[in-house]
């Protein structure tokens, strides 16, 4: 299996030989990760405008959201896959935005995920809301997104110069990928939130088990020796804790590049409540095994077998060429089939052992819902107190005193940030804020570390004055109203 490279318009072709029909898949570097907060779907609602323009072929074709990438696809005889990219590059060209308003109804009816719930909440609670911790956010401005900035997004991404097509065969006769002009977009580093209790767990809102951490991967010997990694610990997990135990039915990993040399695995399993404390603690058994012994030979050597059975596998090549087009966009070191079985068999004991160096330090344990964890090596999620800021103090009011809020609360605002001083403190910095939402009942203030402090100016003394601070001091831009139709 050969992976051919090509030019068409100016735009990087990558090609693998494979089985009828053609596939084809053009790639843009642009995803959820370069969403914020205020703007979380406009991605996806680009997508949908671009797609909206294009006839409905009677073969296989599709358009995806991802973190980092979007795409769109089809399959069938290369006459059509020749018309469906054709189509698709000219409403790039030429959005229509006429069904704007309904593409949005559309997208708050089909409420999609680009990764599963768990691991969009690992990702919330290790990156906040930026870069990927974006994929746990439900959208919440959707409607009040502008065409302009929806025109932006398509301006700014959907160009031949941040483009890459992945094809099943050679391109056909015909093809054209006429797209605007514009530069590369490689993706800003994914940064975790600042000063985060590692280790840390806390409880997800659902029933999975998830377990993630940091890994170094500034290498493709690093990046391989992760994956080697995550399909070892399934494999002994699945051999272990399902069939001889049956404490478990399956688990999985994701794999995330988040740029600066570091890159993320984590892993989601399915126990019963009452075993899931158990399961958390023989899956970071078995992590700190590879992590003091490394793996042993024949699983290196398994890994090394699987990959040459899928190179060897014709239907691979829509997979290799897409991974050659995405790190194309990356800018990675585009590997060819026959480079991911030498990578795969470079791996060693030392390197899985290396690209382990960060577990303990890293580890983020999301137990199912409903449970906790007595692992006394663990912190618990956003127990400490926040400083709190100086600056002028409102005090409770009397109407207040009759909605709840206790004697002893406050809220300062001052030349720094919002504190809400309760029980606990909770602080939102003005250069953290992510966005300032008015809802029914009042505002709430979110920050880049999640953190969020919800306010009602009845609950405090001269709360108009309050809230009037605040809003001078925030973003208009940064500014959405709840959704309640």
């Amino acid at each position: 299996m050969t992976l051919n490279r090509a030019e068409i318009d100016g735009v990087p072709v990558f090609w693998v030989d494979g089985p009828p029909p053609l596939s084809a898949e053009l790639v843009f570097r642009v995803g959820v990760r370069d969403e914020s907060l205020v703007t979380s779907g406009i991605t996806h609602l680009a997508e949908h405008v671009v797609m909206g323009g294009v006839a409905s072929p009677r073969h296989d074709h599709n358009a995806t959201v991802e973190l980092s990438f979007m795409s769109f696809e089809a399959t069938g005889r290369p006459e059509q896959v020749v018309a469906f990219l054709k189509d698709v590059c000219a409403n790039i060209c030429a959005p229509d935005f006429g069904s704007l308003d309904v593409e949005k109804k559309v997208l708050a009816a089909e409420a999609s995920s680009v990764v599963g719930p768990a691991v969009a909440e690992h990702l919330l609670r290790r990156y906040g809301l930026s870069s990927f911790g974006l994929a746990a956010v439900d959208q919440p401005a959707l409607t009040g997104i502008s065409r302009e900035a929806v025109e932006e997004v398509i301006r700014t991404f959907l160009t031949r110069g941040n483009a890459a097509l992945a094809l099943t065969g050679p391109p056909p006769p015909g093809l054209s990928l006429v797209l605007p002009p514009g530069e590369a977009r490689p993706p800003l580093a994914a940064v975790p939130i600042r000063s985060l209790p590692l280790p840390l767990w806390f409880e997800l809102g659902g029933p999975p088990l998830a377990l993630s951490f940091e890994y170094e991967s500034g290498s493709e010997l690093a990046r391989t020796s992760a994956s080697a990694i995550a399909q070892i610990l399934c494999q002994r997990a699945l051999a272990d804790l399902r069939k001889q135990r049956g404490l478990i039915y399956d688990i999985e990993f994701d794999l995330f590049e988040g740029g600066s040399g570091r890159g993320l695995v984590c892993f989601t399993a399915d126990p019963r409540k009452e075993n899931a404390e158990l399961v958390c603690s023989e899956l970071r058994r078995i992590l700190q095994d590879l992590a003091l012994h490394g793996p042993e030979e024949l699983e290196l050597q398994q890994l090394t077998d699987d990959i040459k059975d899928f190179v060897a596998d014709p239907r691979s090549a829509v997979v290799a060429a897409a991974d050659a087009a995405r790190r194309h966009l990356v800018g990675e070191q585009i590997i060819s089939p026959e480079q991911m079985v030498t990578e795969t068999a470079a791996v060693t004991p030392q390197s899985v052992k290396d690209a382990l160096s960060l577990l303990d330090s890293t580890l983020i344990v999301g137990m199912p819902e409903g449970t906790s964890t007595s692992d006394s090596t663990l912190n618990s999620f956003g127990s400490e107190d926040h400083e709190p800021v100086s600056g002028r103090a409102f005090k409770r009011s009397f109407r207040g005193s009759f909605q709840g809020v206790p004697s002893k609360a406050r809220l300062v605002v001052g030349d720094a940030g919002v504190s809400l001083v309760d029980q606990v403190v909770t602080t939102i910095r003005w250069e953290d804020v992510r966005g300032l939402e008015y809802t029914p009942y009042g505002i709430a203030l979110h920050g880049v570390d999640a953190a969020s402090v919800e306010l009602q100016q009845s609950w405090f003394a001269k709360g108009h004055e309050a809230f009037a601070l605040i809003e001078s001091r925030v973003d208009p831009s940064l500014s959405y109203r709840t959704d309640i139709s």
